[in-house]
C-alpha cells in the first residue's frame, strides 16, 4: 500500500472516479483539504461498487480544481455530507488504481 502526500496547493479538492475518456467528482469539494479527498477515496470506491458493480474497472483516486467549480459530489449524500462540504468523516488513507485493492 502506498499512501499519497497531501496537496497543499489551494483548490476544491474531489474523490474522482475515471474510466477511460470518462470522469467524475465522486465526494467533494474539500476546500484547500487534498487529505480529506484522499481520505474517502477507499470509501468512495466501495460505495461506486455497490451502486454500480462495473465501477470495479475504473480508476479512483482524487483531483484538485479552481475554486469556480464547487459542485456537490455525486456521492456526497450517500455518505452523509453536507452539498458544500468543508469536514469529512476519516477513513483510511489510500489511492487506488484501476481495478486494484488499497
Amino acid at each position: 500500500m502506498s499512501v499519497q502526500i497531501p496537496d497543499r496547493r489551494p483548490g476544491n479538492y474531489y474523490v474522482t472516479i475515471h474510466d477511460g475518456a470518462r470522469f467524475g467528482f465522486l465526494a467533494g469539494p474539500f476546500k484547500d483539504d487534498h487529505q480529506a479527498a484522499i481520505d474517502l477515496v477507499a470509501r468512495c470506491q466501495e460505495l461506486a461498487i455497490q451502486l454500480d458493480p462495473w465501477a470495479h474497472f475504473s480508476a479512483f483516486g482524487t483531483a484538485r480544481i479552481d475554486y469556480d467549480y464547487d459542485k456537490p459530489g455525486k456521492l456526497n449524500a450517500h455518505l452523509g455530507l453536507a452539498p458544500g462540504c468543508a469536514n469529512a468523516v476519516s477513513a483510511e488513507t489510500t489511492h487506488t488504481q484501476k481495478g486494484g485493492a488499497a
